[in-house]
């Protein structure tokens, strides 16, 4: 893809490399930008965004000892990366990260360059047009030329005039892609709190209110009460409900002040094992989604200068396709698998936790972590093998003794 020459390829492959040197240079602007962190101080997170119910559920986990401490920063670790991996989902579908970084300060800059400059530059603009009209009658260029001249001069003082209106609009494909998706996937595909035809903000907030059930909800309220009462409990009543149930319950009151350390080390250490891979999944997921949206983001602001090169012909018109279209459409198509793939990640963890319910297999249900790395143990014994006091067993390429 790197090194290969052009001709030996297809336009597939032209696309695909173009799109993954695209996709590093977006990496790289991001990361560069993340350093430098140029946000503003008065709008330092991003757009408001409405909390939800996942934001004010309290990790609390009661008791004294080493297994209660261990619990209780297991079932942090298990609440923080759940959290993380929702939170990143939800920026993918709320915003642009390169727009929020750096291009909403530069239209703000613009915007004040262009105050202190209102006379030169309006003057500019009126003799750069009065002298491609002369060009024009006088001199006779070509067309296509002539057409190019007066394509960039109306583009660069659209870009100069309105920055905030062009940053908005070089961003909103980059989220309603993602939107769109999860709207369509919701309506093909609807459970039992995602209906059909639900908005996509509204789609998202079930899916993550799902996701967080399963891998939070359900192993807190086992450490706390020994079963899943609490699990689907509003975030605000928790408490009151807790409380009621230890007054009326002693087996309650005991889960609650911590004489079930083994048993709560078991849950937490299962739910751990549980969120890990899923929550790996959603990060990766969400910055292959943040690359695309910061390059996406930058193909439509190049586009403005590029499409008008278009009158040249077809020369020209065959670069802008290979260089510009085949991107931005590899882009939007990168999207919509990100969004698809965060989309069934969420809905097979919430699978695989409830057919762990439906087993009912020992406290917190921890079937699949268990089988998992069972099936790790036996590999790993497979490949190296172990050493008994009765000599070596199964080492792979080696004669069996």
């Amino acid at each position: 893809m790197w090194t290969g020459p052009a001709r030996q390829r297809g336009i597939a492959r032209q696309a695909g490399a173009i799109l993954f040197r695209y996709l590093a240079i977006a990496f790289i602007v991001l990361a560069i930008l993340a350093v430098a962190n140029p946000h503003r101080p008065d709008d330092a997170g991003g757009p408001a965004s409405r909390i939800w119910d996942y934001q004010r559920e309290a990790i609390t986990v009661e008791g004294r000892g080493l297994l209660n401490l261990y619990a209780r920063q297991t079932m942090h670790a298990t609440a923080w990366l759940a959290r993380s991996s929702i939170e990143r989902q939800r920026d993918v579908y709320r915003l642009n990260l390169l727009k929020f970084l750096m291009g909403d300060s530069t239209a703000g800059h613009l915007i004040a360059w262009r105050g202190q400059h209102r006379v030169p530059l309006e003057a500019g603009t009126e003799l750069l047009l009065v002298a491609l009209v002369g060009y024009g009658v006088v001199l006779r260029p070509s067309r296509r030329t002539w057409v190019l001249a007066l394509l960039l001069l109306v583009v660069g003082t659209v870009v100069v005039t309105k920055p905030q209106a062009t940053v908005r609009a070089a961003a909103a494909p980059g989220v309603a892609i993602p939107n769109m998706m999860l709207d369509v996937v919701a309506s093909a595909a609807p459970s039992q709190r995602l209906k059909a035809g639900t908005d996509p903000k509204q789609a998202l907030q079930a899916l993550a209110g799902q996701y967080w059930t399963s891998f939070v909800g359900h192993p807190l309220s086992r450490m706390q009460t020994g079963s899943g009462v609490l699990a689907t409990a509003p975030p605000g009543s928790k408490t009151s409900v807790l409380g009621a149930l230890r007054k009326g319950v002693s087996s309650v009151n005991d889960w609650a002040i911590g004489h079930h350390g083994p048993e709560r080390t078991f849950i937490s250490t299962s739910a751990l094992g549980y969120v890990v891979p899923f929550a790996i999944a959603l990060g990766l997921l969400a910055m292959v989604a943040t690359c695309a949206q910061a390059l996406l983001f930058l193909l439509c602001l190049a586009g403005l200068f590029m499409l008008p090169f278009a009158v040249e012909g077809p020369a020209r018109r065959g670069a802008l396709v290979r260089y510009w279209v085949l991107p931005v459409l590899g882009c939007a198509v990168l999207l919509g698998l990100t969004s698809l793939g965060s989309f069934a990640v969420m809905r097979t963890a919430e699978a695989l936790h409830r057919s762990d319910e439906y087993v009912g297999v020992l406290l917190a249900g921890s079937t699949w972590p268990i089988v998992a790395a069972f099936l790790l143990l036996r590999r790993s014994i497979r490949r190296r093998g172990i050493r008994g006091p009765w000599g070596v067993i199964s080492i792979r390429g080696a004669d069996q003794r």
